[in-house]
Order: structure tokens, then C-alpha cells, then sequence
């Protein structure tokens, strides 16, 4: 299929299913109805594509802009939301967004790479650590967004499921984290606006040297719970790195200063939620299945 690599295509028909395959039979059409919609000239289309397709373009008005379509569905509503409330605001800019057809049009973060390219992880960690706190908004009213407690129900969910079925992930662990994130969501701190998924690929460098981030999910909830994909990222590749427990403490030493949040929190939110990485791996039959469960595994080393 014209600019949509094999892998997209089979990634979309095993997430959505027919209705993947309804919305691949017209994706040529939406995208060049949007880009007559939004006056949009000389599309290049992004090389790698993971979950959503992407294009720079240039506006009819000079301005360099990307083009993002995905699968209708709550999560690029949320994303759509987030980045209106965020305003440009340490946060890449939304132009244009119609959630109903999982499109938006965002300004082009110029030069554009990502905290990978950075060869110092603790160079690297100190900027997330600085964006994230940019990012911290306090809950808008009316809140249109999803919380924390509901994402942590995918234990449950999970756990009803394997009663029927045998699941592929350690129930040790699944139980373990799913206990842990009830006495965490007990606990009175104050909620927030979170991003939901900041790690290296979500914060770009700009003009000026200003770091922004993309893609949020837009989620209420512990500022702590905030940490977790910048700890165990970038997967899989991070748990084959020389003296991973190493650079798990400086990650986690540096966010501690930068953010002001306490170590143990982060460290029980981080293993929360790399189980419940894996468990969305196993709901989206995304790949990767293990790697949020063997991830949490080194973390239990740095639990009391």
C-alpha cells in the first residue's frame, strides 16, 4: 500500500481488526481530503511509522507543519485535548484537530531529534526531567481526560481474563503490581495533567535549543507516575545496556532533584506501570510482551 510500509498495514489489521481494515481501504482518500482541507503542499511522508501515520508538508502560508492520522479512537482525542490545553507551551503546537477523524495538524519541531541522539543519558535525563515539570498542568474543569485509576484497571481486567484463559505474563508480578497500585491510588497527593508517555522519542529539540514534547496521552494523576517510560526507555533495547542498575539510579537521583519527587514513589509507580505496559502489550497484540514484566524484575531490586 502506497506509503504505508507492510508492518503498518499487518500492525493496524491485528489491533483493530475489520474495522483496521475498513479504515487502511480509505486512508488515501482522508489523507488527501485533509490535505486539501488544511492547504497543505510538498508531503513527504515520515520513513518509520509505528502506531500513526505521519508527513512534514509545508502550509500554504510558508509555515513547515507535520501531519498526523490515526485510527479514530479516545487516545488521539485525549492527545488532541492535551496539546489545546498545553497551548504550545512546552509541548509541540497544535494547528488544527479533528478527533473524528483521528487527524491533526501540528508546527514542525525544527531540528527535530530526539533525547536518543544525546550520548550522555544523564544529559538527557536532567532535560526530561525539566520538561516534565513544564508540562505539569493543574486538572482543567470540566476534565475530559481519563485517569490513572482507570488506566490501572487493565489488572483487573487482566486478572478476569486469565481465570478464563491462561495469560502469557508472570502472575506473580501482575498480582504484585496490581496490589501496589491500590495503595498507591488510596493515597491522598494531589492529581494532575500528566503526559502519559514521556520518554526519549517524545521530547524534541527545537529552535533556540528549547526541548518540546509530542504525543502525549493526556492522563490525571500522581506527578510520580509521570517517571515510569523515561525510566524504561528506550525499549527493548535499555535492559541489554552495561550496568543498567547504574544507570537506573542516576535516572533516578537526577529526577529526584529535578522534579522534586520522592525516590521510592517513583521507583513503585515505574514497576506499576511496566507491568501494565505489558499488559496493554498483550490487549493491543502490539509486541513486546515481556519486556514491561522483565523490566519490573530489575526494579524489585530497588524496592524495600
Amino acid at each position: 500500500m502506497d506509503s504505508l510500509s507492510e508492518q503498518f498495514v499487518q500492525r493496524y489489521l491485528s489491533m483493530h481488526g475489520e474495522a483496521g481494515k475498513s479504515w487502511l481501504a480509505g486512508f488515501h482518500d482522508l489523507r488527501d481530503q485533509l490535505r486539501e482541507r488544511w492547504s497543505l503542499l510538498d508531503p513527504q511522508p515520515f520513513p518509520a511509522l509505528s502506531f500513526n501515520y505521519l508527513e512534514s508538508a509545508r502550509h500554504s502560508s510558508g509555515r513547515q507543519v507535520v501531519l498526523k492520522i490515526g485510527f479514530p479512537d479516545p487516545e488521539l482525542e485525549t492527545e488532541i485535548l492535551a496539546l489545546g490545553y498545553y497551548n504550545g507551551v512546552g509541548a509541540v503546537r497544535l494547528l488544527e484537530g479533528d478527533p473524528a477523524r483521528g487527524a491533526l495538524l501540528l508546527e514542525r519541531i525544527i531540528p527535530g531529534d530526539n533525547l536518543l541522539t544525546l550520548t550522555e543519558d544523564q544529559t538527557a535525563t536532567r532535560i526530561a526531567g525539566q520538561a516534565m515539570t513544564d508540562l505539569w498542568r493543574l486538572v482543567p474543569q470540566p476534565n475530559p481526560f481519563p485517569s490513572m485509576e482507570k488506566w490501572c484497571r487493565g489488572f483487573s481486567r487482566y486478572l478476569d481474563h486469565i481465570q478464563e484463559k491462561p495469560g502469557p505474563l508472570p502472575i506473580r508480578l501482575v498480582n504484585q503490581a496490581a496490589g501496589l497500585a491500590r495503595e498507591l491510588l488510596e493515597e491522598k497527593v494531589e492529581d494532575i495533567l500528566l503526559h502519559g508517555d514521556l520518554h526519549h522519542g517524545n521530547i524534541l529539540l527545537g529552535e533556540a535549543g528549547r526541548w518540546l514534547v509530542i504525543d502525549p496521552k493526556g492522563v490525571i494523576g500522581d506527578k510520580a507516575s509521570e517517571v515510569a517510560p523515561l525510566l524504561y526507555n528506550p525499549v527493548p533495547d535499555l535492559i541489554k545496556y552495561q550496568d543498567l542498575e547504574g544507570i537506573i539510579t542516576s535516572r533516578l537521583d537526577i529526577l529526584a532533584e529535578t522534579t522534586g519527587l520522592e525516590r521510592e514513589r517513583m521507583i513503585a509507580w515505574s514497576f506499576v506501570r511496566a507491568v501494565l505496559s505489558s499488559i496493554w502489550s498483550v490487549e493491543d497484540r502490539s509486541g513486546n510482551l515481556e519486556y514491561g514484566c522483565e523490566f519490573a524484575e530489575i526494579l524489585r531490586k530497588f524496592m524495600n
